[in-house]
């Protein structure tokens, strides 16, 4: 049980979503050696296209401004800018390596209408974008000579004073403690919806990228925004979590009561000026009044749809559903709110870099450019343009680096936490990983979800609080014991850090909602949330825009 295998590179991407993907990729296209890990879970196969703005009509600053106002003026506005230009040479990466754009007659690129555009923008390929955006870049990667070993889990960064120069983690076939020193590391490791026991992420995304920033000294910012998935199915139970998209909305699709009534316009949201936030707090209102389903939702009519707009260009959601017993051609959908996307995370510049020097981040886990809510559809093009970004400058850094430690410090970093890792297996104790995540789960389901309030924010930092103290009680005994107690340490610093960052803005603002403080107020929070830790406190910071 006790190995250890340490491994050297230019370039550490961690993470085998889209981002890390596409993050390999351009650093290995500048000339860095590049290691990819991951713990081999994404949510990229769900990405159905991408927003970007090359269809006639469009450009990049009608999608700037797009970002700019869905995100209710709190965006990064240099990030925000960036997503707007950089995807737009996206298109060209991905044909140079054999994907093909479905296409209208005339020769232009067919789009989708996601919620939040003004105008059709969702670029794709059937609804598998995702499927065939990972399969054709991880081949580029195999041909550029990236390594790539999952299932690894990192479980922390290593630091020489104010630079990071590897990190630390486990084999998750074995156990075995793995090592990595670079020039350069890149965090691409999603977002934590997984935290929250309904999510439409899979299994394993909970955090784990925000609290090892954290941890390594990287600020963090806009941590209260936690934006959900308006339609995701609440039956049958084998697809429970799994949205179905808003652009059906777009399309026409309609939402019903289980009075049959429609009941979006109540809320004064229409097809025109509706976001995904405003929708989610719709729907939970609907269900908290008992006008819901007998499973839990309202009603997702898309039957008046065409049945190749459903079963053709969305098969990736009809066809699970399908299989579950549920032809969404033929009957309403129960559909709810469900955990999706993290808008905050590790604070970057319009170079990918973190606050720390040799640490960049990318995709879900980077923070400041969707600000209070994100457009649909625009996670897919972010996961390329930023993942290309920070390969870009990760491996300029990398190869240009001077910064050497010496190998006695090195040594010492490294055996220092194999011997906490191994202190972690075979831990007697009264508690299992799985009593303090479902109660960690629940807690953060029912005080920090799409409603909040002073009360119950007050009373998830306290119960949180004794969670973390009852870590030390859990016992380990096998892999997947130890496995769920680095997690668990993760969730309990990201939500500590969504909570405090909730407690702090006394508004409401895009995704995020607080039935105490009901109204935007711009004239006291147009700022950012910004999280840090400082003497081994978690310290908050209120900052203007930038």
């Amino acid at each position: 049980m006790k190995q250890s295998k340490s491994f050297t590179t230019d370039v550490l991407v961690i993470g085998t979503g889209l981002t890390g993907l596409r993050a390999a990729n351009e650093a290995a296209r500048e000339g860095a050696n590049v290691i990819l890990v991951g713990k081999g879970v994404n949510a990229s196969v769900d990405i159905m296209g991408f927003n970007i703005a090359i269809r006639p009509g469009d450009s990049e600053d009608i999608y700037y401004e797009d970002i700019i106002r869905s995100g209710n003026y709190i965006n990064n506005k240099k990030a925000a800018r960036l997503l707007a230009e950089e995807s737009t040479k996206q298109v060209a990466y991905l044909e140079s390596i054999g994907f093909v754009f479905d296409k209208n007659d005339d020769g232009t690129y067919h789009a989708q209408h996601p919620i939040g555009s003004t105008i059709p923008r969702l670029i794709h390929q059937k609804a598998v974008s995702g499927i065939e955006a990972i399969k054709l870049i991880t081949a580029d990667n195999e041909k550029r000579g990236v390594r790539v070993q999952y299932p690894v889990m990192i479980t922390e960064l290593l630091k020489n004073e104010d630079n990071v120069i590897g990190a630390v983690g486990m084999d998750l076939k074995d156990g075995t403690f793995v090592s990595y020193l670079c020039k350069s590391v890149i965090l691409a490791t999603g977002g934590c919806g997984k935290i929250h026991p309904i999510s439409t992420y899979p299994k394993g995304i909970v955090g784990d990228g925000y609290a090892m920033g954290h941890r390594a000294g990287a600020e963090l910012i806009d941590m209260e925004f936690l934006q959900y998935e308006p339609c995701c199915l609440v039956y049958p139970e084998e697809v429970i979590g799994q949205p179905l998209p808003t652009t059906m909305v777009m399309a026409g699709a309609e939402l019903y009561n289980s009075k049959g009534e429609t009941f979006t316009q109540n809320y004064g949201l229409h097809r025109g000026n509706m976001q995904k936030g405003e929708l989610s707090r719709a729907i939970a209102a609907e269900i908290e009044a008992g006008r819901g389903t007998k499973n839990g939702g309202i009603y997702y009519d898309l039957t008046m749809l065409p049945h190749d707009y459903i079963a053709v260009d969305h098969c990736i959601f009809y066809e699970p559903a399908l299989a579950a017993g549920l032809d969404i051609t033929k009957v309403k959908a129960e559909v709810a709110p469900a955990a999706h996307t993290c808008l905050g995370g590790i604070k970057i510049n319009e170079r990918c870099e973190s606050t720390v020097n040799g640490l960049y981040a990318a995709g879900e886990v980077a923070g400041g450019v969707h600000g209070a809510n994100r457009i649909g559809g625009s996670a897919g093009a972010e996961t390329l343009s930023f993942g290309a970004v920070a390969g870009r400058f990760a491996a300029r850094n990398a190869l240009k680096s001077q910064n050497n430690v010496s190998a006695d410090i090195t040594a010492t970093y490294i055996d220092n936490h194999k011997q906490d890792h191994f202190a972690k297996y075979n831990r007697s104790g009264t508690l299992t990983s799985d009593n303090l995540y479902e109660k960690l789960s629940m807690l953060m389901h029912k005080k920090v979800g799409i409603i909040r309030d002073n009360e119950g924010l007050l009373s998830a930092a306290s119960q949180l609080k004794k969670i973390k103290s009852e870590l030390h009680n859990v016992a380990v005994n096998d892999l997947n014991n130890l496995i769920m107690l680095y997690q668990l340490e993760n969730m309990i610093t990201t939500s500590k850090m969504q909570i405090k960052s909730s407690l702090i803005r006394k508004e409401s603002r895009g995704v995020y909602f607080r039935s105490d403080y009901p109204e935007k107020n711009d004239q006291e929070w147009l700022k950012n949330i910004t999280i840090k830790q400082e003497e081994g406190e978690m310290t908050a910071y209120i900052k203007d825009c930038e």
